[in-house]
């Protein structure tokens, strides 16, 4: 068993994940066949394509995006999973149970059967699938002018990944007339997404690529594309219409939710970033400090630990029936409908959705979808913490070969026992116990966020550069020892 297998079982183990699938699901994954019928609306004849990453298997969205007259029409076509996936069924009822897809280094624990996920439902080139299109109509501004819901088939004529978008020859004059008009509309979507002050953090997540061996070959932060833009926008156009659809037939709806961050979080950054030399007007609401502290931040050498301390004093992002708003988009409503192979709470959208548009008349409980929602929100925490445990063990077992040797790290973490200390070009963190600081009594100061040498008056603060060197590792409890050089 490679060290990456080794990883990925204890992790299912430690969260209580399920792996498997059921007699009972295989027994109806036997009955399931993919049919188009003439009820559903025949879009076969436009450019459709995917653009994913590489490794993608589960194409559940593809675009097509046209410029007539002045105005830009989008259409999004997702999997219609709904189709295939009956309410209550052994397939959806373990589907519930899991919640998310979660994403490892070279393999997935995926939330339907591969059958399903890379096959009937997927997107695949040169395939009829069936698909519930956002047909979106812009004005000239880039603000939405009119949506609608439509039962379909498509036929994606290409897979695409986010690096061959840039690099496309324009071989296809119909798809480069798409991918045209779709980076006109993703320039006005970017502008007024600017208007609107959203949040734009830099992410710090990790890619790591694995060898056939099942050991690290690289670690590094993705570079983030225009081709990422592009799909981003468009998704989140499609979610806006879903949210707005729902809440005008049903008076709520699955939305995707975040609130403000506290109150007290947002003066620890302006404690923080005051002493990093940032100096901004003591009238401006939360929105604009952060916009503040994240423009500071990208001007910064020290970028990186100033995006992790901005992102660890937001809010965490949940579902809701409730009209809370997302605070980091900044819109009044947002909902997730693109991603129904992956995310449950998206099937459940595409349901409310196709409920109304074939005047279904089924009825739904707000509370119980509620406490359905919170459910899938404590999952979807779940999938990341596993998925972030895996790549902890193998930056681990990376890092036992560097056990003694002197390393580069940073603060990133204070508490009355110590430093979490992260290790340069591993994004990963070690502990500095506070018995192991020199010759001093440390001092924890909870409104500082500081350690403080009582005899010495020594501080040592967030971002701090450290020298140390790695004791000891354990990859599987994902600890890791430092001492001060």
């Amino acid at each position: 068993m490679s060290k990456l297998d080794k990883a990925i079982e204890q992790v299912l183990f430690e969260n209580n994940i399920p792996n498997e699938w059921s007699s009972e699901i295989n027994n109806e994954l036997d009955q399931l066949k993919s049919e188009t019928n003439s009820s559903r609306t025949d879009l076969t004849d436009k450019p459709f394509i995917t653009i994913d990453g590489k490794d993608a298997k589960d194409f559940d969205d593809a675009v097509f995006c046209e410029n007539k007259d002045s105005n830009i029409i989008l259409w999004v076509a997702i999997a219609d999973v709904a189709e295939i996936v009956a309410e209550d069924s052994k397939i959806d009822l373990e589907a519930f149970k899991r919640g998310t897809s979660i994403y490892f280094p070279k393999n997935v624990v995926p939330m339907l059967p591969e059958k399903i996920s890379n096959n009937l439902c997927s997107l695949v080139p040169n395939e009829k699938r069936n698909v519930l299109v956002c047909k979106i109509k812009f004005h000239d501004d880039g603000e939405i002018n009119s949506y609608e819901f439509i039962e379909a088939f498509i036929s994606s004529q290409r897979r695409f990944t986010y690096s061959e978008v840039s690099n496309y020859d324009h071989d296809n004059e119909e798809i480069s007339h798409s991918l045209e008009s779709l980076k006109i509309l993703t320039n006005k979507l970017l502008k007024k997404r600017a208007k609107r002050n959203a949040l734009e953090i830099q992410s710090q997540d990790p890619l790591i690529l694995i060898d056939e061996l099942g050991e690290i070959e690289s670690i590094s932060i993705p570079k983030r594309l225009f081709a990422h833009q592009m799909i981003e926008e468009s998704m989140i156009s499609a979610n806006i219409c879903a949210a707005d659809f729902m809440k005008k037939n049903y008076g709520y709806g699955v939305y995707r939710v975040h609130e403000e961050p506290e109150f007290l979080k947002v003066e620890s950054l302006k404690n923080f970033f005051s002493l990093k030399g940032l100096s901004y007007s003591k009238e401006l609401n939360s929105l604009n400090l952060i916009n503040a502290f994240i423009n500071h931040a990208n001007k910064n050498q020290e970028s990186k630990i100033f995006n992790i301390l901005i992102l660890q004093s937001l809010k965490r992002a949940k579902y809701s029936t409730q009209e809370i708003g997302h605070f980091g988009l900044q819109l009044e409503k947002y909902s997730h409908f693109t991603s129904p192979i992956r995310r449950y709470p998206d099937l459940i959208t595409h349901r409310l959705i196709k409920n109304m548009i074939n005047s279904s008349k089924k009825t739904f409980s707000k509370e119980l979808l509620e406490e359905n929602l919170e459910n899938l929100s404590d999952l979807e925490r779940r999938a990341e913490i596993a998925s972030r445990q895996v790549n902890q063990q193998m930056i681990c077992y990376q890092l036992e070969k560097f056990i003694g040797d002197e390393l580069s790290t940073i603060v990133v973490g204070i508490t009355e026992f110590g430093l979490f200390c992260e290790i340069e070009n591993y994004f990963i963190s070690g502990l500095i116990h506070v018995s192991d600081l020199s010759r001093d009594r440390y001092i924890y100061d909870n409104q500082a966020n500081i350690l403080k040498g009582k005899r010495t008056g020594k501080t040592y603060r967030i971002g701090q550069k450290i020298n140390a060197q790695l004791v000891s590792i354990v990859p599987e409890d994902r600890k890791i020892t430092l001492v001060p050089k």
